[in-house]
């Protein structure tokens, strides 16, 4: 009556990535990439412009780190600090990402979010980086109708920002 299956392989990542037919799709999306260490399920959130969205991805760092950021920073460099952190941090360990004080204004084709951050990030035998700040996503959709970050801002508050994560994994 009941068989057995395959168990998944080791080396395949895990992904808990949806199609993001609401701009909530999107935020979801990037918590469960955090979650499961998913660097192309991340990289899936940003436009990567023509032929699929009309709008390039651009990203303005916090002030704190405005002057020592890469300038045009990209979607290939969004991978490569997210896929650089993933690697950093041991098998079996999470990445943490919360957002708070969330707030939407959505109409037909384009949506604005803003939110505050955490990210608590594991370290090997020390206390966990905590990295916070509030940002803003600009989001639209693409030909097939699912929704992608296009602008996104990161705002300082107080303690290590999102730019100074994207920074300390990208080099």
């Amino acid at each position: 009556m009941f068989e057995s299956r395959d168990p998944e392989s080791p080396d395949q990542p895990k992904s808990n990535y949806q199609v993001p037919v609401e701009p909530s799709d999107v935020i979801e999306n990037i918590m469960n990439a955090f979650r499961d260490k998913n660097s192309n399920d991340y990289k899936k959130n940003f436009s990567t412009g023509a032929p699929l969205v009309d709008k390039n991805f651009y990203f303005v760092p916090s002030g704190n780190v405005l002057t020592g950021f890469p300038t045009d920073w990209t979607v290939a460099q969004e991978f490569q600090y997210f896929n650089n952190m993933v690697i950093a941090v041991p098998e079996g360990i999470q990445i943490q990402v919360t957002f708070t004080e969330e707030n939407y204004e959505v109409q037909s084709d384009s949506a604005i979010y803003s939110a505050k951050y955490f990210i608590t990030l594991p370290v090997q035998n020390a206390v966990p980086k905590i990295y916070e700040g509030n940002l803003r996503f600009l989001m639209t959709t693409d030909i097939n109708s699912a929704w992608v970050i296009y602008f996104w801002e990161d705002i300082a508050q107080q303690g290590s920002t999102w730019s100074e994560l994207k920074i300390e994994f990208y080099l």
